[in-house]
């Protein structure tokens, strides 16, 4: 017993150091979820609940920014493709936005029919609500919850 406890403590423990690299905030009205570090397979998890719990309230376009996450082990976003088709079930999109090698690497794997790809956040939301959204200027950003403590 004492075994499966220490366990689980690892295991939450990795899940919380998980979730620490991941920051959920609006940009002009719409989710946006910012992954950092490394690919690890508990950020995956992390960031699959995470996305799970914005389409269980309500929320169908949504943005996940890579930019500041490796570019190696980027293809664990394959995983979150059944997340992808929950949301497009619903009309909506799940926009991945990273670096140019980021978006070479993913259009390579031909993640492109998963995902819509941009190089900016403000590309990605101006396709979701279709209208420009100015990159210049003072940014309208608002951090709804850090997954950490």
């Amino acid at each position: 017993m004492g075994a499966a406890f220490l366990f689980y403590q690892t295991n939450r423990e990795i899940d919380m150091a998980a979730s620490a690299t991941l920051n959920l905030r609006l940009h002009s009205g719409v989710p946006v979820v910012d992954v950092h570090g490394n690919w690890e397979p508990a950020l995956t998890r992390a960031l699959s609940e995470l996305l799970g719990r914005l389409t269980d309230a309500g929320h169908f376009d949504i943005v996940v920014n890579v930019q500041r996450a490796a570019l190696e082990g980027i293809l664990a976003l394959r995983s979150l493709s059944c997340s992808a088709q929950a949301i497009r079930s619903h009309c909506g999109h799940l926009d991945i936005v990273g670096t140019v090698e980021q978006i070479d690497v993913l259009i390579f794997d031909q993640m492109e029919k998963l995902f819509r790809l941009a190089s900016s956040e403000e590309g990605a939301i101006g396709r979701i609500k279709r209208i420009p959204v100015l990159s210049r200027g003072v940014r309208v950003t608002t951090t709804m919850a850090r997954t950490s403590q």
